[in-house]
């Protein structure tokens, strides 16, 4: 009988042990499970928070971005007007040179169709445009391009095709003036995140219109191509992302470029088939918020 006892306690502490055991496991279990939630919860808040602060930045620079090219071209239209009405080479130099004082570009050239050029100093050459420019001035639209001439850095050019005549003996179909990359980068320099902030304005198929990316990274042409090589993302990603630029839209994305996070703002600029892309480390903008996480 007393054997039998023993054996029933012993049943009873072998049960209860286990039982204890038991909810420790499913306590355990639900720390875990809380913890695993809680975090998916603040990440997801993170990620949206950050995002919208993101697209709130960039959009300003879309926004000094348009406000520099719609000035030049309103520029270019009350010069060539102007320049109709002066026949002195003396006048016109003058005229220039004050212009030249008060918007700031690089250069002011008198151009043709074929792309040659001809300056004020009379200086030819031939302006390497990236595009088709005489259907541009046969079509008598206002026309924005990059451009290279040897020994110098990529320029954007702004030109208007509704002014022609004849200057020095060179006859022209338009008047352009040049700006250097590093001056528009100026406009678009974004001030935040400790100055760690980059990007592209690039055409719809990721051919690179302004190069603003971080000083450590290579010279790029086409930044579709920099996710190919770079990134850490699939075929289909990319190609649902390159859609996404074709079609102007306006979005965000997380993506992985030689080992580090970054987040990648992307938003269609009213010029042409552009678009600006915003890079920013996801470990720079999200800084303090994982702090206070921790």
């Amino acid at each position: 009988m007393k054997v039998k006892n023993r054996n029933t306690k012993r049943e009873k502490r072998v049960i209860k042990k286990r039982l204890k055991i038991a909810v420790f496991i499913v306590l355990f279990i639900g720390i875990i499970s809380a913890v695993f939630q809680y975090f998916k919860f603040v990440s997801a808040t993170v990620y949206e928070e950050s995002v919208s602060h993101l697209t709130e930045v960039f959009h300003q620079s879309d926004n000094m971005l348009r406000e520099l090219i719609n000035k030049n071209l309103t520029y270019l239209h009350m010069w060539g007007e102007n320049l109709q009405n002066t026949s002195s080479e003396d006048e016109i130099c003058d005229y220039i040179e004050k212009a030249q004082e008060d918007a700031g570009f690089l250069e002011f050239y008198f151009l043709s169709t074929g792309g040659n050029y001809k300056m004020v100093t009379g200086e030819t050459g031939y302006l390497g445009l990236q595009g088709n420019l005489d259907d541009k001035i046969t079509q008598r639209n206002d026309i924005i391009m990059n451009a290279a001439l040897p020994g110098k850095s990529q320029m954007l050019v702004f030109a208007c095709p509704e002014v022609n005549g004849i200057y020095q003996g060179f006859e022209y179909d338009a008047i352009a003036v040049a700006y250097d990359n590093a001056d528009i980068v100026k406009v678009l320099d974004i001030s935040a995140f400790q100055g760690n902030a980059g990007g592209y304005v690039v055409h719809s198929d990721g051919r690179v219109v302004i190069d603003h990316a971080p000083e450590s990274w290579e010279t790029a042409y086409n930044f579709i191509a920099v996710l190919r090589d770079h990134s850490g993302l699939s075929e289909d990603e990319i190609m649902t992302f390159s859609e996404e630029l074709k079609q102007g839209h306006t979005g965000a994305m997380l993506v992985n470029l030689e080992g580090r996070n970054y987040y990648l703002i992307y938003e269609k600029v009213n010029i042409q088939d552009w678009a600006l892309l915003g890079i920013v480390p996801a470990d720079i903008v999200n800084a303090s918020m994982n702090e206070l996480q921790l």
